[in-house]
C-alpha cells in the first residue's frame, strides 16, 4: 500500500525511558517543560491533538491550534501532530508519517510500552540533544516511514 492511499499522515510525537516505556499505574513516568516548549515549537501553527490527560500537563493557556478530544487518533488529519502518552499506538502505525521520540535517558518502572517496532520500516532522520528542566539529557529522535 503506498502511502498515496491512506487517509491520514499523522505525526506522533511520544516520551520514552530507556526500555521504551510509557507509563506506571496510570501515570505518565515523566514530564518536562523543555520537551513542552520544544513539541509546540516543532508543531508552529500546524494542529496538535492530544487527550484531557495530556493537556493537563500543559501549565498554560493551551493555543488555538491544539484540539483536545478523547478520540483525537481518530480525527487527526495528514500532516497534523499527535502528543500521545497513554494510548497504544501499533493500529494506528500505518497511518503516521513521523515519530517523534523525546527519550529521558533513564529506565523508569513501567507497565505500559511503546509498542512499534521502529527497526520493522521506521528509518531515524535525526537526533538532536538538550538539556530538560527535570532531566539534564533528553535525547530527541525523528524517526520517518518512508
Amino acid at each position: 500500500e503506498s502511502s498515496m492511499e491512506m487517509s491520514g499522515i499523522m505525526k506522533i510525537f511520544v516520551t520514552l525511558d530507556d526500555n521504551f516505556g510509557m507509563m506506571f499505574n496510570n501515570r505518565r513516568q515523566s514530564k518536562d517543560a523543555k520537551v513542552r516548549e520544544d513539541i509546540l515549537a516543532e508543531v508552529g501553527s500546524n494542529i496538535l491533538w492530544m487527550n484531557e490527560y495530556t493537556s493537563r500537563q500543559f501549565d498554560i493557556a493551551l493555543p488555538d491550534n491544539i484540539n483536545v478530544d478523547e478520540d483525537f487518533l481518530e480525527k487527526a488529519k495528514a500532516e497534523d501532530y499527535c502528543f500521545v502518552e497513554n494510548i497504544l499506538l501499533q493500529e494506528y502505525e500505518a497511518e503516521m508519517s513521523e515519530i517523534i521520540i523525546y527519550k529521558w535517558n533513564r529506565k523508569y518502572p513501567f507497565d505500559r510500552k511503546f509498542d512499534i517496532v521502529l527497526e520493522n520500516k521506521w528509518t531515524l532522520k535525526e537526533t538532536r540533544e538538550f538539556t530538560g528542566i527535570s532531566h539534564e539529557k533528553i535525547t530527541k529522535e525523528i524517526w520517518i516511514n518512508e
